[in-house]
């Protein structure tokens, strides 16, 4: 899908790539057309729980020690900041904001909501759009 960014026009298949190249993240879904706006990207994230596991081994992290909800607390951390860090990588001008949502059981791996707008859209108008796709997902 294409959308407006700034004074120019971006492709979100542009931004999954750059996502897919640029993180752990192992199912990358473009949810731009969903967001009913021609100003925001939204992907949907997923990262499996193998991954975030060798994470939190590399921190020193005990999960044998651990309640699953513990457990399931620091893979929604981790996820969270995995997606905000890919700001770095985003075009300049945009801004970004990233929310994990759900334990999927079936895959074994944490849902996040990535959604992207040029920095004219404004945080406020960001975040509404960020609490209507996690409603719509």
């Amino acid at each position: 899908m294409y959308v407006v960014f700034g004074d120019r026009v971006i492709d979100s298949k542009e931004i999954v790539d750059i996502i897919l190249k640029n993180s752990c993240f192992d199912n990358v879904e473009d949810i731009s057309s969903r967001s009913k706006r021609e100003d925001i990207v939204a992907i949907n994230l997923s990262i499996s729980a193998k991954t975030l596991n060798e994470i939190l081994e590399e921190d020193g992290y005990e999960l044998e020690n651990e309640e699953l909800e513990d457990i399931l607390s620091e893979y929604m951390d981790i996820a969270d900041t995995m997606a905000m860090e890919l700001e770095e990588v985003m075009p300049q001008e945009s801004i970004c904001m990233a929310y994990s949502y759900r334990y999927d059981e079936v895959e074994e791996s944490i849902k996040t909501i990535f959604v992207l707008s040029h920095e004219e859209l404004g945080n406020r108008k960001l975040k509404d759009v960020l609490t209507r796709m996690l409603n719509l997902v």
